[in-house]
């Protein structure tokens, strides 16, 4: 048998509820007070009301009601609260659907009395137990939250004497007071922690990523025919040309005299050091020296070359841009970039005059930075690796970024030595930056691990309140009312704490509004336990 609203008793329930609701009395606080149960002594020998609680993924319901009489309205002041935004249910139907057997009645209520709160006056057609189911449409279906066994009696005699358990003891914050705040609640989980040490640290680019464009010689900085003039946050690819200068005559004419003087001394020196070269190791191989004398001569000539590349690639330079010691070409020397990136600075535009070595632009590539961290001295021993790191932000979500690990990035170096002046060891990390969100010379906070903390009971650190030098959390233990609980804390990791004694696994922490509830008691004025509807 399946019942709706439509039932006959539909009319009486109906004028049972708005009864109920009206309470048959003059309106005023005495009125109001008959629809709560205060602890005063004045309501002392009210009837007891039962209460739900149920949790699921998505809401939150807590309901209270008086022991229900067969064939008569049973309001059911219910409280629900969507666990995702922390506020209550503001519109919409909710529908109660009652079992027993083969018998199915249901209950649609159109929209909530008051945001959050139904005022259901639902009518059980016998006596006995029923299973209550509440559905809460959402996203296109309907949430399903179990309410339970509800015990229906079949007279009111009956109910009277019903055996209903008292409410749970604690600090009453009643709903009304929790939606204000957007107060939230987590079950304490189950676990891999890691222990990890908290430390300051600096973004420094990674070498071969920053560039700064100088000027050679002095002289006028003049704009790239038909391209726009250059600005801060403006893309660059590698070997782009930035700007043109028209160096002073006197300095180019010099500049090139010292560059064609350079060249020829280093050409002069490389053609020595590899003859020398040659004859060591026709030597060599007829004994007459040693090995170690042959190395010294790969190496002279080595770095003969590397005189030798570097003064051609200055005369080189100076000869692209048609200066010569000589001829009196157009004196331009291109000021281009050496690398792909962002342009972060332009210290000077068309038409300035530079002096040797004035930095003009400068060249960023943010996609990878090193972070940089150091570790006192008395927590270096603790570091082992240091291998996985996390830092620390407030703009990302959960607070926390890795720094290490898949595409992120990597360890670079833990430090051999201790700084005499800061008693630190350097850490250092390379990692990735696609996103943008870290700045060259930025400081940051790094959670370095230390080691493992295997299946704990952990909470967020949001949950924690301190309480002198003890720390304490607060439970729900039902929809109203919670627990202050001293625990005692173990390793801390991106924002969760390991609790070795004081919760259980399952129960409900509060992780947002902790404080707020620790004031209400703090105040003295504990809350009516119940309120009017």
């Amino acid at each position: 048998m399946k019942l709706s609203w439509n039932h006959p008793w539909a009319g009486a329930s109906l004028v049972l509820a708005l009864a109920f609701m009206s309470g048959c009395k003059p309106p005023g606080p005495a009125a109001e007070a008959d629809h709560g149960h205060s602890h005063g002594d004045a309501h002392e020998h009210e009837e007891k009301t039962a209460q739900i609680t149920v949790w699921t993924d998505r809401y939150e319901v807590f309901a209270e009601y008086k022991a229900p009489i067969a064939g008569e309205a049973t309001t059911f002041i219910t409280h629900v609260s969507d666990l995702v935004t922390s506020e209550p249910r503001r519109e919409d139907m909710v529908k109660f659907v009652l079992h027993q057997g083969a018998t199915t009645a249901e209950h649609p209520q159109a929209a909530p009395a008051r945001p959050g709160i139904y005022l259901p006056g639902i009518i059980f057609p016998q006596a006995g137990d029923w299973q209550v189911t509440l559905l809460i449409p959402t996203d296109g279906t309907n949430a399903q939250v179990d309410l339970g066994t509800i015990k229906v009696y079949a007279d009111k005699h009956a109910a009277d004497h019903a055996d209903i358990a008292d409410a749970p003891e604690g600090v009453s914050f009643l709903k009304e007071q929790q939606w204000k705040i957007l107060s939230h609640t987590e079950p304490a989980t189950r676990r891999s922690l890691s222990q990890r040490v908290r430390l300051p640290g600096r973004v420094r680019s990674k070498p071969g990523h920053s560039a700064v464009v100088t000027a050679p010689i002095s002289g006028q900085l003049i704009g790239v025919p038909d391209q726009p003039i250059l600005v801060p946050g403006q893309p660059v690819v590698a070997g782009q040309l930035l700007g043109l200068l028209n160096p002073n005559f006197s300095e180019a004419a010099v500049r090139v005299a010292e560059a064609e003087g350079a060249f020829a001394t280093a050409k002069a020196g490389l053609d020595q050091a590899e003859a020398a070269y040659a004859r060591t190791k026709r030597l060599a191989v007829e004994k007459a020296k040693s090995e170690r004398e042959l190395q010294e001569s790969e190496l002279a000539v080595q770095s003969a070359r590397a005189l030798h590349g570097a003064a051609a690639g200055l005369l080189g330079t100076f000869r692209q841009a048609g200066v010569a010691g000589s001829t009196g070409g157009p004196l331009q020397l291109e000021l281009r970039a050496p690398i792909a990136g962002i342009l972060s600075g332009v210290a000077a535009g068309p038409g300035e005059m530079l002096t040797t070595g004035q930095p003009v632009f400068s060249v960023l590539n943010p996609e990878t930075v090193w972070l940089e961290a150091s570790v006192p001295e008395a927590l270096a021993p603790r570091l082992g690796a240091a291998a996985n790191a996390i830092l620390e932000q407030s703009d990302a979500p959960g607070g926390f970024v890795p720094v290490t690990g898949d595409d992120h990035g990597r360890l670079l170096s833990v430090g051999l030595e201790v700084d005499a002046a800061t008693r630190t060891v350097p850490l250092l990390y390379e990692t990735s930056n696609r996103e943008g969100r870290l700045r060259i010379g930025q400081n940051v906070t790094l959670h370095v691990e230390t080691a493992q903390v295997n299946d704990a009971i952990v909470i967020p650190e949001s949950a924690i309140v301190e309480e002198g030098d003890q720390p304490i959390a607060f439970v729900q233990i039902s929809g109203e009312t919670f627990e202050k609980r001293e625990i005692q804390t173990g390793a801390r990791d991106a924002g969760f704490v390991q609790v070795v004694e004081g919760i259980r696994q399952g129960e409900r922490v509060v992780t947002k509004g902790a404080y707020a509830i620790r004031l209400s008691t703090l105040t003295g004025v504990i809350p009516a336990h119940g309120h009017a509807h």
